[in-house]
C-alpha cells in the first residue's frame, strides 16, 4: 500500500471506522517488514501484512476492534509456527489501532503525498499529546525501529510515505499505454508525453501526468537529476532525438528504448559520429528494454519486463 494514509482518509469517509494494522517489529522471517501496513474495515481491506493464516487471524481481531467498547488499540505477539500453520519460523508483533473521524486527526496533519516527514519527540509533545497519547505507539521518522522510553511508551520510528521515482515516458501508443497500466500501481511519478491526444486512455492512471505536446524534448530538459526515461514513440527519428538528449544530459539514472538488437546497432553508430556516447558510455543505453529472461512481443509482456527491470532500479517499499 503506497499511501495509507490517503487510504485511512477514504475509508474513514465511506465507513466512519476503520483498524490501522502496523508491523511494529520482527524476528527472524517474517512475511513483511516493520511499517507494513493494511487497512481493515467492515467492508474492505487495503494492503496486506503477508497473507496466509496470520493476515486471516489479524482481520479477524481487527473487526472484533471495530465494535468493541474497550481500549481502542491492542498489541498482538503472533509466532509463525505451527498454531498458524505456517512454516516462516520468525516472529511479529502487530498494533492493531481503531481509528474514527473523532481520533484521526492526526491523518489531517500528515502529507497527502509519498514525502518522509519525521516528528521528534519535542514535536510530538506539542502537536500530537492532546490526541494521541492514547496509542501504545508515537509515530516518528522513518523505518521500523523499536524503542522503549523512560516514560514507559513505546516509540516505533516509521515511514510515513516514500518520494516516489521520477519518470519519464515518451509515446502512449499500445506499448506506452500497457507499461502505464502496470506502473500504475508502483512507486513512480510519471510524465507521460505524446503528440498524439486520441492515443491517451479514457482514464488517466493516478500516478500519471499525461500532456499532449509535440514539444519531447523540452521535458527532458526539464526533468530532475537521476530520473528515469523511457521512449516508445511513433517515429525512430522521433525516438533517436528524445534519447539522444536524454543521454547528453549524462544524469540518467535509467534510459531505455523501445527496439530490437539491429534498431539499436543503428543508433549507436549514430550516437557514436555524433559525440552523443562514447565507447565506454554505450552501456548506458538501454535498448531492447525490459529484462531479457521474459520473452514475448505482446504489449503486456512487455510492459511486465520493463515494470521488473525499473524497479531493480529503486528501493521497492515493503
Amino acid at each position: 500500500m503506497q499511501n495509507w494514509v490517503q487510504a485511512a482518509r477514504k475509508l474513514l469517509t465511506d465507513e466512519g471506522v476503520c483498524v490501522m494494522v502496523t508491523v511494529v517489529s520482527t524476528k527472524g522471517s517474517a512475511p513483511r517488514a516493520a511499517g507494513t501496513k493494511m487497512l481493515v474495515s467492515a467492508k474492505a481491506l487495503e494492503g496486506t501484512i503477508g497473507g496466509g493464516n496470520l493476515e486471516f487471524q489479524v482481520i479477524e481481531q481487527a473487526r472484533k476492534l471495530l465494535t468493541s467498547d474497550g481500549s481502542s488499540y491492542v498489541i498482538q505477539h503472533y509466532a509463525l509456527g505451527p498454531l498458524l500453520e505456517q512454516c516462516c519460523g520468525g516472529s511479529v508483533e502487530m498494533l492493531l489501532e481503531r481509528l474514527d473521524v473523532k481520533n484521526a486527526v492526526f491523518l489531517e496533519k500528515l502529507p497527502k503525498a509519498f514525502l518522509k516527514t519525521c516528528f521528534t519527540e519535542d514535536h510530538f509533545t506539542k502537536e500530537w499529546s492532546d490526541e494521541y497519547q492514547r496509542h501504545a505507539l508515537v509515530f516518528w521518522g522513518e523505518g521500523g525501529k523499536r524503542m522503549d522510553t523512560a516514560k514507559g511508551a513505546a516509540i516505533i520510528v516509521e515511514e510515513v510515505g516514500r518520494q516516489p521515482q521520477p519518470l519519464y515516458m515518451f509515446g502512449a501508443g499500445h506499448v506506452g499505454r500497457a507499461v502505464a497500466n502496470a506502473l500504475a500501481p508502483l512507486p513512480f511519478d510519471i510524465v507521460w508525453v505524446d503528440s498524439r491526444a486520441d492515443e491517451f486512455p479514457n482514464v488517466r492512471p493516478e500516478n500519471a501526468a499525461m500532456h499532449v505536446d509535440d514539444d519531447y524534448l523540452k521535458y527532458v530538459d526539464a526533468a530532475p537529476d537521476r530520473a528515469l526515461y523511457l521512449v516508445f514513440t511513433h517515429s525512430h527519428q522521433l525516438d533517436y532525438d528524445v534519447t539522444a538528449r536524454i543521454l547528453k544530459r549524462d544524469d540518467a539514472a535509467y534510459c531505455g528504448m523501445i527496439g530490437s538488437m539491429t534498431k539499436r546497432a543503428r543508433f549507436e553508430k549514430r550516437m557514436l559520429r555524433e559525440n552523443v556516447l562514447t565507447e565506454t558510455d554505450l552501456p548506458k543505453f538501454i535498448c531492447p528494454i525490459g529484462l531479457s529472461d521474459i520473452e514475448g512481443k505482446e504489449p503486456a509482456v512487455i510492459a511486465a519486463a520493463v515494470a521488473a527491470q525499473l524497479l531493480t532500479y529503486i528501493k521497492y517499499p515493503s
